[in-house]
């Protein structure tokens, strides 16, 4: 995931599982479709067009599928939300008609969350939200929004989906204008004193992601005040970066400071035995390329250790502009994650 799609997904409800920076879609059906661009189209001034030239009597018969890039398991909200007009349509009002749908991309095609919309005149902005009652994999889920049984021309412009959420622009508004408690996460006795903190620990501003594994927090597990985050890796010889954690430094870094880095971590439980396990990390900038230093192996066992790692910083960073970030990927492994401290020693 880019910078500029964190920097968006930090700002959506629940977790972005698509990518809204693209408009190249797989299209199916008899129809004919065309980008287009115009500054004045919302969500970033590009749009599919597609011109429906046989209605079907069935609205599946032509489509769009909307690949997903995580998992979207049961239990959880799904919204899609997308921007959509029609030039023209074969109806008593002239709005157009499509379904949006969840399923699996794979015959016999099994779905939930079908609704019909209609779409009007003028661009604007639609959502439908469905519990998942089947998981979808980024292997084949995906959404679909479908409109093959009547004969006309839309246009449709971003689209987000995400997960864990209920509404994305139309989301209610609180019912409450209490602060929210602030997140706790505790400074271990041993790093009292050892410098000032340049990160959140308590992980309200961390990003997992990669599509080597899984990463879940643990309900149950807290230490220091922190839950605890399990990230597994389910594919050999991933790339490191494949699963990965990023953690935000909201504090400055001059060239020459003294850094600490102390993260809580474990090698968890697998088949019954906690196997020895290794992750990477390294301080970098938060866009590409990435450019970084300080790069270290960290090797784990079955207990929770407070890990430390000493390193001078060959560069500046300003607050905001760097990152921590732990690459899991590489062997299979499971691996129990809590509070990350970087503090600034000088």
């Amino acid at each position: 995931m880019s910078a500029e799609l964190r920097a968006l997904d930090a700002q959506l409800p629940g977790t972005l599982i698509n990518d809204p920076s693209v408009i190249d879609w797989e299209v199916y059906g008899d129809i004919a479709d065309e980008p287009v661009r115009d500054a004045s189209i919302p969500g970033g001034g590009a749009a599919l067009r597609v011109e429906v030239k046989t209605a079907s009597e069935f609205i599946y018969t032509a489509g769009i599928k909307l690949p997903l890039t995580k998992k979207a398991e049961t239990g959880k909200d799904i919204t899609i939300g997308f921007y959509a007009r029609t030039v023209t349509a074969r109806t008593p009002d002239g709005n157009g008609v499509v379904r949006v749908r969840f399923q699996k991309d794979e015959a016999p095609f099994p779905g939930f969350g079908e609704e019909t919309l209609s779409i009007g005149k003028d661009w604007d902005w639609y959502e439908v939200t469905a519990d998942v009652e089947q998981t979808l994999r980024t292997k084949d889920g995906i959404a679909v929004i479908q409109f093959g049984r009547t004969k006309q021309t839309l246009e449709f412009g971003q689209v987000i989906i995400v997960k864990g959420a209920k509404a994305i622009a139309a989301a209610p508004a609180p019912t409450s204008t209490a602060p929210k408690p602030a997140p706790s996460a505790t400074l271990p006795a041993s790093l009292q004193g050892a410098g000032t903190l340049i990160n959140d620990p308590s992980k309200a501003n961390w990003h997992f992601e990669g599509p080597a594994g899984e990463f879940n927090a643990l309900d149950d597990v807290a230490i220091f005040g922190t839950q605890a985050t399990r990230l597994t890796v389910t594919k050999a010889n991933s790339k490191p970066h494949d699963l990965f954690a990023a953690i935000p430094l909201t504090g400055a870094i001059a060239e020459g400071d003294e850094l600490l880095i102390a993260i809580a971590a474990r090698s968890a439980a697998d088949n019954g035995s906690a196997a020895p396990a290794q992750f990477a990390i390294r301080i970098e900038e938060a866009k590409p390329p990435y450019d970084g230093f300080s790069d270290n192996q960290i090797a784990l066992n079955g207990k929770w250790r407070l890990i430390r790692v000493n390193t001078k910083a060959p560069r500046a960073l300003a607050a905001g502009e760097g990152q921590l970030a732990l690459h899991f990927g590489g062997a299979l492994k499971t691996v129990d994650i809590g509070p990350v401290y970087i503090l600034k020693s000088n």
